[in-house]
């Protein structure tokens, strides 16, 4: 007959064993993507070394630098793993580093930006602690030039938000403007982050607003804390400033609401909105960088939505001799607002 004394004796045997068997996973998973950020890469780094939470890993993904930034990385912290892969865009590099990543939440750090020490900590305890929502953003500071602002978050008709410290929204696609939102600033419990399937890969521009709108489609509970947890650098040779990226991400990202705009019925007209904005946006920048004729083409033939009149102040933009088109913006005629 086993005693209660020799069933506590297993037990704490079997515990221990497991123990030994079973791997610890970290709590949290921090992705950085990496390409050609060799000045700041280590700053980076070093912001989640600090962290006053100590239960993560950092996984950096190098997407094929060519300018030695993988010699900044540490390699005598065994809370860090690295990868290599060909270049294939910050998507792809995050997606990989979501592959990998064993914690129960997963967040984000951009190589040129860097972490308040207290992030992670405040993370967890909104999250884990006090399970306040699945996923959640932050605010944060943005510095360019030497000097700093502070970025904060907006609803729906552009309203700052400053109701305290944390705001819970349970309808976040209707109440809550995602422009400006930061990747850095975004924590996501993994069970959820499986459901939104990664980052649009072929997007080198808008691809981190498709994931976070994916994110409120299938989430709409988020939990916003409006003061800064992190530092975002503004860097001359920043992916974002590249033109033809910019000018692609716009007719993507108005490809993609539309798609969702038939999958979210209920958020249908907000999408529908975002996505004619994008599709004009993107119309507006190839007539101003003198590609008419294609604009031409995509609101004949790609354009899905019923002409309106900004379609038609488009359509004899696109018409304009360049010297016109020139003058019209310049003397703040906008022809394209």
């Amino acid at each position: 007959m086993i005693t209660s004394r020799e069933e506590r004796q297993l037990k704490a045997g079997l515990d221990l064993l497991i123990a030994k068997i079973m791997p610890k996973y970290p709590l949290v998973s921090v992705i950085m993507p990496l390409y050609n950020k060799q000045p700041y890469v280590k700053r980076a780094v070093d912001s989640v070394i600090s962290q006053t939470f100590p239960d993560w890993e950092l996984i950096v993904v190098d997407d094929g630098s060519t300018d030695g930034s993988s010699n900044e990385i540490p390699h005598d912290e065994p809370r860090i793993r690295f990868h290599r892969q060909e270049n294939a865009g910050p998507g792809a590099a995050r997606n990989s580093g979501i592959s990998m990543a064993r914690g129960e939440y997963v967040t984000f750090l951009d190589a040129d930006d860097y972490y308040y020490p207290h992030k992670l900590e405040q993370e967890m305890k909104l999250l884990h602690e006090e399970k306040l929502a699945e996923w959640m953003a932050s605010a944060y500071d943005y510095e360019s030039r030497g000097k700093v602002t502070f970025k904060s978050f907006r609803d729906i008709e552009g309203n700052e938000i400053k109701n305290g410290k944390q705001v819970v929204f349970d309808e976040a696609p209707s109440q809550l403007s995602i422009s400006g939102w930061h990747i850095s600033g975004f924590c996501i419990k993994r069970k959820l982050l499986d459901q939104i399937r990664g980052f649009r890969e072929s997007m080198r521009w808008m691809e981190i607003t498709d994931f976070q709108i994916r994110s409120a489609l299938i989430q709409p509970r988020v939990l916003i804390f409006t003061s800064p947890l992190f530092r975002v650098v503004d860097v001359p040779e920043s992916a974002s400033k590249i033109m033809s990226h910019r000018i692609e991400g716009m007719r993507q990202m108005g490809d993609s609401l539309y798609v969702l705009s038939k999958e979210y019925s209920s958020y249908s007209n907000i999408l529908q909105r975002k996505s004619r904005e994008q599709f004009l946006s993107y119309v507006s920048e190839m007539i101003l960088s003198g590609k008419n004729n294609e604009a031409r083409q995509f609101l004949i033939k790609q354009y899905p939505y019923k002409y309106d009149r900004k379609w038609y102040k488009m359509w004899i933009g696109s018409w304009m001799p360049k010297w016109l088109l020139k003058r019209v913006v310049r003397t703040n005629h906008q022809i394209f607002e």
